[in-house]
């Protein structure tokens, strides 16, 4: 169905609220195929994993439910809504829903510790133990699962087992509630489904897991923002922004390699209008402190779009994340790796970057880059961003993470862009230019652009 691809467009636009909207018209009695109906599964999975960024678990949940129902094998979808369920405490997390979730996701061991979980909150310490071992071999190298796995361990041996009918006593079923002891630990983050190609009648692409960086446990007393109202205060809108940026703490840290040592500033103006373009990060970028290090957002009419907000928030935290990671000084960091970064580790959908990789572009040599370009015309200063994004995704997919921080770890301390990826990637700044702009040409011939 042509709908389905104009519903899937507007998902990697970040149009969440059009999509939700659309996607709920559909019924199963009007979708009759199995490919289809798998497809609007990976639809409403994808939302919900963008849905998780702006509003919570509390709003993602509904989204993993429906493509679970839309599609009863999709194991991703099971997996990001017993997660969804572990962090609600959720009733409906029950043994038979994750027996269902380990038949389809055997390998995973999330499942098997939900369910571990759940039995000893029921005195059945015989078959969480079973579990315990069939979660053993991934939990124990998995630094994301090992703690809660520990734990579920260590009550084994302290839980006494209820007594079954056979030994003079009956064995009531207990209802696991939120006052159940429960692990802290935020065991993943949540899996999107491989994007999926227009919708037909006969061919949908298959839903599979798709590796993605675990989310590290959240410390709840951790103070990892700190606000500042510029006007009269607005707590609600600060708890929604907050959630947004605790969420992008966590994720894009990780993604990083570098969790801030302190707090990040963050100015709410709430006299003044959320109202920039949301097509670029320009906007975001001049939201940004590049002097402190702090966020700004205008806070009127900002929770009317909260996919815009989301994006907006999480680019700014990427900044003040280099900006700590930096110690304050960006000397010597060019300007297309720092914007590069922004986007590559935020991943959030760009409308105006986007179409301009659509378009016949000249290619801006790398060196142009290096400093500020937003006072451009907005097509020159898509194509930089569009440059920027490419060129550090090169950067990353050739040497990592890793190298990337090494190459600006060195520059913080005085070495040149050159000199640093010599020492640190062995390749020179000129090699990477040369080998970047033949793989860009090579795609915009393949793409016809």
């Amino acid at each position: 169905m042509p709908m389905l691809g104009l519903i899937r467009d507007d998902l990697d636009r970040g149009k969440y609220s059009e999509v939700e909207r659309r996607l709920r018209k559909l019924s199963l009695k009007q979708l009759v195929n199995v490919p289809a109906r798998r497809y609007v599964a990976a639809l409403w999975n994808n939302l919900g994993v963008q849905q998780e960024k702006f509003g919570g678990t509390a709003l993602s949940v509904k989204a993993f439910k429906q493509a679970v129902t839309w599609d009863p094998t999709n194991p991703v979808a099971h997996l990001n809504l017993t997660q969804a369920y572990w962090e609600l405490r959720d009733p409906g997390m029950t043994p038979r829903f994750l027996e269902t979730v380990i038949r389809l996701a055997p390998q995973d061991p999330f499942p098997h510790l939900a369910l571990a979980d759940l039995l000893l909150s029921q005195g059945d310490v015989t078959r969480a133990a079973t579990h315990l071992e069939h979660a053993r071999p991934r939990a124990e190298r998995d630094p994301n699962h090992q703690a809660y796995f520990r734990r579920l361990m260590a009550n084994v041996g302290t839980i006494e087992p209820v007594r079954t009918a056979a030994d003079g006593a009956s064995r009531a079923p207990q209802v696991l509630d939120s006052k159940v002891a429960r692990s802290s630990e935020s065991p993943l983050i949540r899996k999107p489904a491989p994007s999926p190609e227009p919708a037909s009648p006969t061919r949908v692409t298959a839903v599979a897991p798709s590796p993605i960086p675990p989310r590290q446990p959240a410390q709840p007393d951790a103070a990892h923002f700190t606000v500042q109202f510029d006007g009269p205060p607005d707590e609600a809108t600060w708890i929604r922004m907050r959630a947004i940026l605790e969420y992008a703490f966590e994720e894009l840290s990780q993604k990083f390699g570098h969790v801030p040592a302190k707090s990040i500033g963050v100015v709410l103006h709430t006299n003044q209008k959320f109202s920039g373009a949301g097509g670029s990060p320009a906007w975001a970028d001049t939201l940004f402190d590049q002097s402190s290090g702090t966020i700004h957002l205008p806070t009127q009419e900002a929770l009317d779009d909260l996919a815009l907000l989301s994006r907006i928030a999480r680019h700014e935290f990427v900044h003040a994340l280099l900006f700590e990671y930096l110690k304050g000084s960006k000397t010597g960091i060019p300007g297309w790796l720092v914007e590069g970064l922004a986007m590559q580790l935020a991943e959030d959908p760009w409308s105006d970057v986007d179409e301009a990789g659509q378009k016949p572009v000249t290619l801006i040599p790398l060196t142009s880059l290096h400093g500020e370009w937003t006072k451009g015309s907005g097509e020159s200063v898509q194509s930089a961003y569009l440059e920027a994004r490419s060129a550090t995704q090169s950067l990353v997919d050739r040497y990592s993470m890793y190298g990337v921080r090494q190459i600006m770890s060195l520059m913080q301390v005085g070495h040149s862009l050159d000199a640093a990826m010599q020492k640190k990637l062995s390749v020179s700044y000129e090699q990477f230019q040369r080998q970047w702009e033949q793989n860009r040409h090579s795609s915009m011939k393949s793409t016809g652009s």
